[in-house]
């Protein structure tokens, strides 16, 4: 159909002949009102009709189906290798470590890091001198990740350097000093427990003996991650609490610790609770659980929720877990919404059970304009093969969203990464 009205539109406008009509192939297709290039240059002679042609094209056959977009995506997988698309992605981590963000700074670090690649450690020793504190956490564990421990040091110092205690009557910017302080060091204290691990509970006891109230509540936290019961049960406790602040802090607590031994509170928590966000807190901490399998009952109920955010996070949750109940829930949800961050949330859990990719809903999530939506569906193509998921990565790198290009860049290179050194080794 799309063929045949480009023609027409081509004869009726401009008095071309079909032989001289402009191809498909030259310009790709449009999705969600987005022009694709899949090849170029277009024909001199075509110059000037090509966008008249094509609003007119568009009209009177509508989109192109779901195939024809697929059967496209497939075109353009062949035009860049596995070798250049590492090579992209890893052009564009190194780009954003130089970034005058400090936060992108961050981000990008943590990215090297977290693909494997121990060449990247070059790169990630100088932001250990990076104006931005962060930033020096971020390359120091992602060095660790890859075999250096060299930048502990650096977490070290910035855990030690404690603010002064002033005067009693502090002006409010000296408070801000070291408000700012503190948060950078608690950073650094929870990078430091993940790079220990266990190794980290004395030097953890004795932050407890800090002078400051927020580094020892850090200290506390990070002791019930490493399963210390004495430190956690406060958090518990506080879960009991008449004060919803309460309740709602110590539930983004565990959001951060991810301790299975509070799945079982949580889900109780959950059939009381009236406060959303405490909700929405709740379902969070389970998401991240090894044992939310626990809470399946309360989680099945949520699905069904009439608060559409907390119904979302409901679902995100059923989707991390393997299980014939938490399946079929998401099946009949499926079938059921016609909302597009909720399927992009049930995708990866349904492929698990052994549904099929829906390319017709991924090539919608990666032509929205929602950032989250995006990132959401890259996580679908973690459990795809690679010939369907590199064309979908390779025009995620050229994303508006600095998340998005990152976390397509994250995955490709740790896919590609094993060809891409062998394929180096060979030259």
């Amino acid at each position: 159909m799309q063929g045949k009205a480009l023609e027409l539109a081509a004869k009726t406008t401009f008095g071309l002949p079909a032989r001289q009509m402009v191809n498909l192939r030259w310009f790709g297709h449009l999705a969600g009102g987005q022009l694709r290039l899949l090849a170029g240059p277009l024909p001199g002679e075509f110059t000037h009709s090509l966008w008249p042609v094509l609003v007119i094209a568009f009209f009177m056959a509508g989109p192109l189906p779901a195939a024809t977009l697929a059967a496209q995506a497939g075109l353009g997988a062949q035009e860049i290798s596995n070798r250049d698309l590492g090579r992209k992605a890893l052009e564009t981590a190194v780009t954003y470590v130089k970034s005058p963000d400090s936060d992108i700074r961050a981000l990008a670090a943590g990215v090297l890091g977290r693909t494997g690649n121990k060449a990247a450690a070059g790169l990630l020793k100088k932001l250990l001198a990076d104006p931005d504190k962060h930033t020096r956490i971020a390359a120091a564990e992602s060095l660790w990740k890859l075999g250096e421990t060299g930048g502990l040091r650096i977490i070290y110092s910035i855990i030690n350097d404690v603010p002064a205690q002033g005067p009693v009557g502090n002006t409010a910017l000296v408070e801000l000093k070291i408000i700012s302080q503190n948060k950078i060091r608690e950073h650094a204290i929870e990078a430091y427990a993940r790079i220990k691990g266990e190794k980290a509970s004395e030097f953890l006891f004795k932050l407890k003996n800090d002078a400051y109230g927020s580094i020892r509540d850090v200290a506390a936290r990070e002791l019930s991650r490493l399963g210390y019961s004495g430190e956690m049960a406060q958090f518990l406790y506080a879960l009991e609490s008449e004060d919803e602040a309460i309740r709602y802090a110590s539930v983004k607590v565990f959001a951060r610790i991810c301790n299975s031994r509070a799945v079982k509170p949580l889900g109780a928590l959950l059939m009381k609770e009236t406060s959303s966000r405490v909700k929405i807190a709740a379902l969070d901490a389970l998401k991240c659980m090894d044992a939310r399998k626990d809470a399946i009952a309360e989680l099945l109920k949520l699905a069904d929720d009439a608060n559409p955010s907390i119904r979302f996070k409901a679902v995100g949750v059923l989707s991390a877990i393997r299980n014939k109940k938490a399946f079929e829930k998401l099946k009949e949800i499926y079938g059921e919404t016609t909302d597009l961050n909720l399927k992009i949330a049930m995708l990866k859990g349904l492929m698990s059970g052994g549904q099929a990719p829906d390319k017709d809903l991924l090539d919608r999530a990666f032509a929205s304009a929602n950032p989250d939506v995006k990132t959401e569906a890259l996580k679908v193509l973690e459990s795809m093969a690679e010939a369907e998921v590199k064309p979908y990565l390779r025009d995620a790198l050229s994303d508006s969203s600095v998340n998005v290009r990152l976390a397509a860049a994250l995955q490709i290179l740790k896919r590609f990464a094993r060809q891409q050194t062998q394929s180096g080794k060979g030259q």
